[in-house]
């Protein structure tokens, strides 16, 4: 909550911008009762802001003069020039020059392609597969509440969360929200193929959009989660259309920035999603690189110091993201029989924030 309320703050949100909280984090493990919503043997407090990225990016659009925004254009090569200046390319070969060009282009980063060729990205061995669900949609309202709840299914490997989020319209009443849910499933490389073959039998290389997964596939995965999961959150994924699949990659890197080319967001160090630090890394990749150029020397002084501080930064984020994928993807204990003490004393033990580091929304 704290990056959040620094962005409403610093007037990059509006104020009321839709969002639901999240102040608990049940481990939960499907009860061998009739319990529907499962056991849990502990809960993590966390205290994180939860809302849609098409709204974030709304947010920030409009604060853009439209003269500045050049839509709809596809870069395909940036090159220094001698006098200092980076040259983009356009797809239809129109050039602009620039004194400094930052790519926030996600993970396939054309800009990180451009600044370190010889790194590419690892697959982890498993898919998220996603979905939101109308909150309407179930009779049982209350159970999810303000907890995002992490679902172990341990003999399968991987786990599920789940939690509330604002509905299509930006509402947060009860009934309104929406529950975003995903599922993550191990899949080994040689059967990505399957997964990410849509219904036309096209294959894709990277995520799988909403609507395209194949009928076969969606239900196998459904009825998975039915034989695994507690009742009231297979009844989650057994209601939702338009599910998708992504599969999961990280990439470490030797630095943010090369010449006067820098990387922001996904687009440098790129870390498992269980860290939930897409903002995090985001927002303060762009404040430190603006103070560094407002106190620093020549702009290649202020761009390779910031760089060297975005990738230790960078690199602490990729370590708990592999401590926390360690934990919840291939080792997570039953959370069907273990008790409170075994539960808090594996998470504890598992998962350790790295000496120094600061993150400003923290489990």
């Amino acid at each position: 909550m704290t990056t959040f309320k620094s962005l409403l703050e610093e007037n990059i949100l509006d104020a009321g911008f839709p969002h639901t909280v999240t102040d608990e984090m049940p481990f939960v493990g499907r009860a061998p009762t009739e319990n529907r919503a499962g056991h849990t043997p502990w809960s993590l407090p966390i205290d994180l802001a939860c809302f849609h990225w098409g709204t974030l990016w709304e947010n920030l659009r409009k604060r853009v003069p439209d003269e500045h925004y050049l839509s709809s254009r596809n870069v395909v090569a940036a090159r220094m020039q001698d006098a200092g200046t980076v040259v983009l390319e356009l797809e239809e070969g129109e050039t602009h020059c620039f004194d400094l060009v930052l790519f926030a282009d996600g993970y396939r980063s054309l800009g990180r392609q451009l600044c370190f060729p010889e790194t590419s990205l690892s697959y982890r061995g498993y898919v998220l597969w996603r979905g939101v669900l109308p909150e309407s949609r179930m009779s049982d309202r209350q159970t999810l509440g303000t907890r995002m709840v992490r679902i172990s299914y341990p003999n399968l490997g991987g786990h599920m969360v789940a939690y509330l989020v604002p509905g299509f319209d930006g509402s947060v009443r009860q009934g309104e929200r929406l529950y975003n849910w995903g599922a993550y499933i191990p899949a080994a490389e040689d059967n990505l193929q399957g997964f990410l073959t849509d219904r036309n039998g096209v294959q894709h290389s990277g995520s799988l959009p909403p609507g395209s997964i194949r009928p076969e596939l969606e239900s196998r995965l459904k009825q998975l989660m039915a034989d695994h999961l507690p009742a009231y959150y297979a009844d989650i994924v057994s209601l939702t259309d338009q599910t998708y699949i992504q599969p999961i990659y990280t990439i470490d890197l030797p630095g943010y920035a090369r010449d006067r080319i820098g990387l922001l967001g996904d687009a440098g160090i790129l870390v498992q999603p269980h860290t939930a630090s897409g903002i995090f890394k985001g927002i303060n990749n762009a404040e430190d690189l603006i103070q560094s150029l407002l106190t620093g020397g020549s702009v290649e002084e202020s761009l390779a110091e910031w760089s060297r501080i975005q990738t230790e930064r960078g690199k602490q984020i990729l370590e708990l993201g592999e401590q926390i994928e360690r934990a919840l993807i291939w080792e997570a204990p039953n959370f069907s029989t273990t008790d409170t003490e075994a539960t808090q004393s594996w998470w504890e033990s598992s998962v350790k924030f790295p000496d120094g580091f600061a993150y400003r929304d923290k489990y």
